[in-house]
Formats: structure tokens, sequence, C-alpha cells
């Protein structure tokens, strides 16, 4: 396929202008200027489907869909027009709105794990609502987590502007091992709230992990909360705990739920959410419940019903994953797609980053965008064709160096 002339000019310079004018850390995308480096766009203009096009008219094939949102497509039209029609009646009210509860039936009926449900605004406000709740209802304080969980205080208690008095109180485990899991209870027995685990990192969870960590949490006392804000609604609506057939006591949900829109919901085991001290627990904020999003949802679940979502998504991600590793292999470059179908993550040789990073500023300038670190994400709008054509473009890319 031929190379386009490509460059980025435009990016560059309203990054500049950022610089000036907002906060770094406020942005959804605060690695710009590292990406930047790399030759990637940082200003999109506009999207639809499984496309979008940068400031400087750049078209892109997206395997990055807005960081895992984007589930069904980019402005996709059934989303639209069930948004529109709630909006001619209005967003958010005074009081309680009657689709809250025809969207929680929906989730409890759809979800193994879901008994009882709170819905939020954004990923990280539903995994501190999970550690809240699990800390309400054992009546202790200290926390263990492993992976990203979001940008608050008890998640990232190193970052600057975190106060000291915080950081002995979040606790960091590496995944997939559950004997520093234990070691981690034993020197605090008695201390720990939950445990709180990004479910799928990498290759997936060893056999047996996720459900070692529930079990090991009530051995101790404590709760499992999974964190699916990524995982749901992609490997299965459940996430890696119906996935795997594991049931915590919390689970996080944000992301492809929505379609791009920024409901989220912490859900679980109604003995625990329909206790005293969680009905008690105080999580209101003036945009939880807003109707655009509780329609998005609504309208995901049908349309992910209707067109066999979770089916299709392993079906694309698996050839794209067995696709891109064999060019790769064949051609001895040290690119590689592991992890599951939904949810491809590359790796890279460290001592072939170069021609790595080479090839896919090929598939850069070729129409294709593939993430150099991140977990990438397939959608209902990604077709077959275009999951060979991007084997086809890295293969070129390769032949380019």
């Amino acid at each position: 396929m031929p190379v386009k002339p490509y460059n980025i000019e435009q990016s560059r310079a309203l990054l500049k202008r950022s610089d000036e004018l907002i906060v770094r850390g406020c942005q959804g995308h605060k690695r710009s200027h590292e990406m930047l480096a790399l030759g990637y766009p940082v200003f999109t203009q506009r999207a639809a489907g499984a496309r979008f096009w940068d400031v400087d008219g750049n078209e892109y094939l997206d395997y990055l869909m807005s960081f895992g949102p984007i589930l069904l497509g980019y402005n996709d039209p059934v989303v639209n027009a069930a948004v529109q029609r709630q909006m001619q009646e209005g967003a958010i009210y005074s009081t309680a709105h009657p689709k809250e509860l025809e969207v929680a039936e929906m989730l409890i009926e759809l979800i193994p794990a879901v008994e009882m449900l709170g819905f939020l605004i954004g990923g990280s406000a539903a995994t501190s609502a999970a550690v809240r709740l699990a800390r309400a209802y054992t009546g202790r304080d200290k926390v263990i987590r492993s992976g990203y969980h979001g940008w608050h205080d008890w998640a990232r208690p190193e970052d600057e502007g975190a106060p000291a008095i915080i950081a002995p109180l979040t606790l960091e485990v590496p995944y997939g091992d559950l004997d520093a899991l234990e070691e981690c209870f034993k020197q605090r027995d008695n201390q720990i709230a939950c445990v709180i685990m990004e479910t799928i990192r990498g290759d997936g969870p060893p056999a047996g992990f996720l459900q070692g960590c529930v079990d090991m949490a009530h051995r101790y006392g404590a709760l499992c909360i999974f964190d699916e804000i990524k995982v749901g609604f992609r490997v299965a609506f459940g996430g890696a705990g119906e996935y795997y057939g594991v049931t915590p006591d919390l689970t996080t949900f944000g992301k492809a739920c929505c379609n791009g829109y920024p409901g989220s919901f912490v859900a679980g085991r109604k003995e625990i959410l329909g206790s005293q001290q969680c009905q008690s627990t105080w999580m209101a904020a003036t945009f939880h419940c807003d109707l655009p999003s509780l329609v998005s949802i609504e309208t995901v679940i049908n349309e992910m019903k209707r067109r066999d979502g979770i089916a299709y998504q392993w079906k694309i991600g698996n050839r794209l994953i067995e696709g891109v590793n064999g060019v790769c292999e064949k051609a001895g470059l040290g690119y590689r797609l592991t992890g599951t179908g939904p949810m491809p993550t590359p790796v890279m040789e460290s001592e072939d980053k170069d021609r790595c990073i080479a090839m896919l500023q090929g598939c850069l300038a070729r129409g294709f965008y593939l993430h150099p670190s991140h977990p990438m994400f397939l959608s209902l709008s990604h077709t077959e064709e275009d999951i060979e054509n991007t084997i086809a473009a890295v293969q070129e890319s390769i032949a380019d160096l």
C-alpha cells in the first residue's frame, strides 16, 4: 500500500500552545511530548467508526480507541440517536430518573458478579468508591493494589501533591504473585481492608491467580475488588471475573460500557453494598447518574447483544495477534502482541527497540495507529479487511527497514 505524505506540524504547534495554557497533569493524554517525539500525532480533529483524522489531515485506523472507551465505534449513529432523544428531555435533574433503575436492572441481569451497584463518572471515581466502600464495610484502612487504578491519592500515593500521610495506607504487590500477596497480608494482619486487582495485564493472569486473590482476601478478613475498567465489555461483559469464572466482592467498570461517554459504576455482592456501613457512605456527586451515560450503557448492551460483540472482538483480535506476530517473527523483528484478543498488548525487545519504533512509524505513515506500549483495543467498527490490511502494513513497514 502507498505511503502518503505525512507530517504532524500542527500537532507540534498546538502542543506548544497547550503547554502555556493547560496543566499537563489534567489532560487525558499526559504523555503527549513522548508520543510526539516518536512521530505520533497528539491532536485529533474528528473521528468516525474505527478511524480518526488528526489536525494535520492525516487519517488513521485506530487501535487505541481513546484508551479503551470506544467499543462500537467513534460517533456511532445508534448511540448518537439514543443520546439525542434523551437530551431533548434533559441530561441531569434535581431528582432521580427512572432510567437509573432500568439500566441497573439490565446490568444485574447481564453480569454474574453484579447484585447491586452505584453509578459514577470516570474510572478513577469507580475504583475510589470501591475502596471507600471496602474500608467502610471492614472498618480497616489499608489497601493492597496491583495495577493502575486511577489518579486519586490512595491509588498514586507516590505522586507529587499526595500527602505523605497517605502513603503507608497503600501497599503494592506484583501482578500474578500470590506469595507476595500473602506476605503482604501476613505482615499487616487485621489491617487490610481490601486488595484491588487490575484483572488482565500483559499475557493475563496465571492459572488460579484471580480465585487465589479472592480466597486469600477472605482468609484475612478483607474484601477483593476486581478492577475491570479496561476489561469489562471486552473479554466478556463482566470482564475477567466472568471470563475466568471468578466472583469478587466488588467490581469496577467504566470505559467501554459507555462507548465514549464518561459513566462508570461500582458493583458487587448485595450483602456488602446493602449493608448499613456501605449505605451510609457519602459518595454523591452532581453528575453521577447523568442520563447521556446511562442511555449509552443501555444502547451499548443492546447493540453488543444484537451484533454478538464479545465474540467479534475475540475473533478479529486473535487474528491481529496471530498475523502481526507471524510477520514479525519471520522477519526477525523483536516486536510482539501478547495478551487476550480484545486487548492485545505490544511488547518490544529492548535491544531491538529502535527498529520496532521505525516499523511503527512506517505504519503511521501508511495510516495505521498502533501504540508502542499501551494495551490496544478492538471495536465493532474494525472490519476483517482492516485487520488484514494492518498485518500487511506491518509487513511492508518491516521491509522498509
